[in-house]
């Protein structure tokens, strides 16, 4: 939960220091980041589910708040799109919620896993478990809730889009941790767990899908979010104490990398378009904020020595140790996916040669150093973690080993 919250609260302040370079923004965006840090801090650290209901709550309208920020019409219809479904999803999972507090007579998930390790399952457990997975795939944008969140990274301004993620997948893990304390150690939780990484498989494989397909750059990125959002939803899924490891790994790397790439189209956006088939030719304009783009997307496609190869190495090794290798096979096709539209789009954006008249534009584009500084950090921690994944793994292990299944020993 620290290096959850540590990597969360370094995100955030270096979405503010570049925002600080932005002229039209004002107190109510710092104050929309703050509230939605201390939201997504709260949900992480509660040991009570209705606590974690009202602050899962405070995240989403936190969350609307910073796209109609971006103020555009596109942005202020996304998140009313996202509060319409939030208000049905919300209102199921505060239900399930109610309906483990009448089976349970308890609040404290402490107090519940105790009960319901120890009592039968009844009609209102199942409906509470279902219940949850309904909020856990709003809240972290799986399945069938993926379009309403690409709908708002895509229209958000770049540099909220990579804290609106950022918010997902902490939200996803927080919940997804919260379903195995509850249900992970019950033997009816294997057809649950069958359930989630094939929303998961949908995820990646949507999201990649998707992504190949898309000229404008800002959807591609939010469509890879989606992708590697079920990456994370699968490590987590499979349960284990390395999945659960490996899931919250590459949950944390995916904030990192991610909030890179979306600095960096803020950058790239100065060049008045986000449809990379209007781009080319930046490289020789801003070739160190290319670099460490470049270093991001191969972060992201899983290339050694940066840190999404190590989180992605270890998913691999979970599905692999569950006896799940076509969940593994399904996680290598769908990086070489990635790696062909990163790699499209890097080539579109930096290398495609441009006309005199966009080169005349490009000598006019000024780089804000604030977001070019917190684009340095963000890269330096790719390589960090890259070469170093026992620093945040060697955190994580112990608290894993607690929650996570052994499937051999429950069979």
């Amino acid at each position: 939960k620290n290096a959850m919250i540590f990597t969360l609260m370094l995100i955030g302040s270096l979405i503010l220091i570049s925002a600080s370079g932005e002229k039209k923004l004002n107190g109510i965006f710092t104050s929309l980041m703050l509230m939605g840090l201390a939201s997504v801090s709260a949900i992480i650290m509660t040991e009570d589910i209705f606590n974690l209901y009202v602050f899962y709550e405070i995240a989403a309208i936190t969350q609307a708040g910073l796209v109609i920020a971006s103020g555009t019409e596109n942005a202020y219809k996304a998140a009313f799109r996202y509060l319409l479904i939030g208000t049905m999803a919300g209102s199921l999972f505060l239900l399930g919620i109610a309906l483990l507090l009448s089976a349970t007579g308890s609040l404290s998930i402490g107090d519940m896993q105790i009960f319901l390790a120890n009592n039968p399952a009844t009609p209102a457990i199942y409906g509470g478990l279902l219940m949850l997975i309904i909020g856990l795939c709003y809240g972290g944008g799986l399945p069938p809730f993926h379009t309403i969140k690409v709908d708002m990274y895509s229209r958000a301004k770049p540099f909220v889009a990579s804290m609106l993620q950022t918010y997902s997948k902490f939200v996803l893990i927080a919940l997804m941790i919260v379903i195995l304390k509850l249900f992970g150690g019950l033997s009816y939780f294997n057809t649950t767990r069958g359930v989630l990484i094939a929303l998961s498989i949908v995820g990646m494989v949507f999201g990649t899908v998707m992504a190949l397909l898309q000229n404008d750059y800002k959807k591609l990125l939010a469509y890879h979010t989606i992708s590697q959002g079920g990456y994370v939803a699968a490590g987590l899924a499979i349960g284990t104490p390395l999945g659960i490891v490996a899931g919250i790994f590459h949950g944390i790397n995916h904030a990192i990398y991610k909030s890179a790439l979306f600095l960096g189209a803020h950058i790239v956006s100065k060049a008045k378009s986000s449809n990379m088939a209007k781009l080319g030719g930046l490289l020789p304009f801003m070739p160190f904020v290319a670099f460490m783009i470049l270093c991001a997307k191969l972060a992201t496609i899983g290339i050694p020595p940066l840190n999404g190869f190590q989180s992605k190495l270890l998913l691999v090794d979970a599905a692999m140790g569950a006896n799940i290798p076509e969940l593994a096979i399904i996680m290598i096709l769908v990086s070489i996916g990635t790696f062909v539209y990163m790699m499209k789009a890097f080539y579109l954006i930096f290398l495609k040669p441009c006309s005199e008249e966009q080169i005349e534009e490009y000598k006019n584009i000024k780089i804000s150093k604030y977001s070019v500084f917190s684009l340095a950090i963000l890269t330096v921690l790719c390589i960090l973690l890259g070469i170093y994944p026992d620093i945040v793994v060697d955190r994580i292990y112990p608290f894993a080993k607690d929650i996570g299944i052994n499937w051999a020993l429950n069979k």
